[in-house]
């Protein structure tokens, strides 16, 4: 039987895609789960799926808020765990993922939804049969003697093509995170810079004021803008961390 749970853990789908019971106790995490384990948490990390306990937020210092939220309180865990050294159970049992937030990452990258969690035929939201006849029901229990009774009655009728087309008209457009909106702003003005600065490194790119400020950069760690920017650098732009810009003057920006 399918799982039809709202939010799961990193930990319960990567057993549960495999095909396991993650439950069970295992000497060692099989092949399959870990690759899942690398997958899920690099989605997380560069925002592809959003987790409900950690966020990509920058904490600041000077925050009372609890640290257990922010990704950055775990990266080392995290890195370790998307380079395949170690899986911090604790971690993994921690970052909950959301279904439709799953479900959204599934259909980007082309991936096919796991049948634990989307059986198939298995319909989102439970829906009345043509015409809306289904008959209600309800038990009943009497205070004195404690028997039961059943009784029964048909659901009232509902007007289905005006209340759909008012429902359309108040159909909300898809919100976009934070995050994504973020990623995007900052993607958009890096890309302008770039055309007119080439030699920029992303490093540079990252601490420039237009990507901090206007770009709202400057609420995230300077890692995860990094990896934003890195998919639409130029091939110059992109060297290895850490090595110091030869052009001091623009990379100062």
């Amino acid at each position: 039987m399918a799982l039809i749970a709202e939010e799961l853990s990193v930990w319960d789908i990567s057993y549960r895609w495999a095909g396991l019971d993650p439950d069970r106790l295992y000497f060692r995490h099989p092949l399959a789960v870990r690759d899942n384990f690398r997958l899920l948490m690099q989605a997380i990390l560069e925002g592809e799926i959003l987790c409900e306990t950690l966020t990509l937020a920058k904490l600041p210092s000077d925050s009372k808020a609890d640290p257990s939220y922010y990704i950055r309180t775990y990266i080392d865990d995290v890195y370790a765990c998307i380079g395949g050294y170690k899986y911090n159970r604790k971690l993994l049992k921690w970052s909950v993922i959301d279904r439709y937030s799953f479900r959204e990452w599934c259909e980007i990258r082309a991936i096919s939804l796991p049948e634990f969690w989307f059986p198939p035929g298995w319909k989102d939201d439970f829906e009345m049969p043509e015409g809306g006849t289904m008959a209600l029901r309800a038990r009943h229990q009497e205070p004195d003697d404690n028997s039961y009774f059943n009784i029964q009655y048909e659901r009232p009728y509902i007007d289905e093509e005006a209340n759909n087309s008012k429902a359309l008209e108040e159909l909300p457009t898809r919100k976009v995170r934070d995050n994504q909106r973020i990623k995007l702003c900052c993607q958009q003005i890096a890309s302008v810079i770039w055309k007119e600065e080439p030699d920029r490194t992303i490093v540079s790119m990252v601490k420039d004021e237009r990507i901090q400020k206007y770009g709202g950069a400057a609420h995230y760690e300077e890692d995860t803008v990094q990896r934003w920017l890195k998919p639409i650098a130029p091939q110059s732009a992109r060297r290895k961390p850490g090595r110091p810009p030869k052009n001091g003057d623009k990379d100062s920006k």
